[in-house]
């Protein structure tokens, strides 16, 4: 079995992330999700334009897995193996309204004694963002 860690970046905050065996990006992106403390609750996808990701290229999506107008695989059926070999960078760009831009890379793919999948959180660094921080009542800061 394979065990492939990857590095999560987002204004500030890092994690190190390691994935046993075989998982779709949909696992994945609930994975980053959960490290970060966020609802999993928006469109998303995996994108590999890191320095102006509406214009990628290469894009696996929810919305070609929930039935929207999509050129691209989607995500639940497209395994991470697929999309990122060793060193591969790619933005994971959750939520379209507040275009949350986490920067995802593979650092690293060995083989793993473990007989069942897995995912952990090896590390983290900083402090993740809020996903919905809360605004003053009267409106100013």
């Amino acid at each position: 079995m394979k065990e492939t860690h990857f590095k999560i970046e987002i204004d500030g905050f890092s994690a190190e992330l390691a994935l046993g065996g075989e998982w779709n990006l949909y696992d994945f992106a609930a994975l980053i999700i959960k490290t970060v403390g966020f609802d999993f609750d928006h469109c998303f996808e995996f994108c590999d334009n890191l320095k102006y990701p509406y214009r990628s290229k290469e894009r696996y999506t929810l919305f070609a897995d929930i039935g929207e107008e999509a050129d691209d695989p989607g995500v639940r059926r497209t395994m991470v193996s697929q999309v990122f070999p060793l060193g591969r960078k790619m933005i994971f760009h959750f939520d379209y309204g507040d275009d949350w831009f986490f920067i995802v890379t593979c650092a690293s793919i060995k083989e793993s004694g473990a007989k069942r999948r897995f995912s952990k959180v090896l590390s983290t660094k900083g402090k993740p963002p809020e996903q919905y921080p809360s605004e003053d009542v009267d409106g100013f800061g």
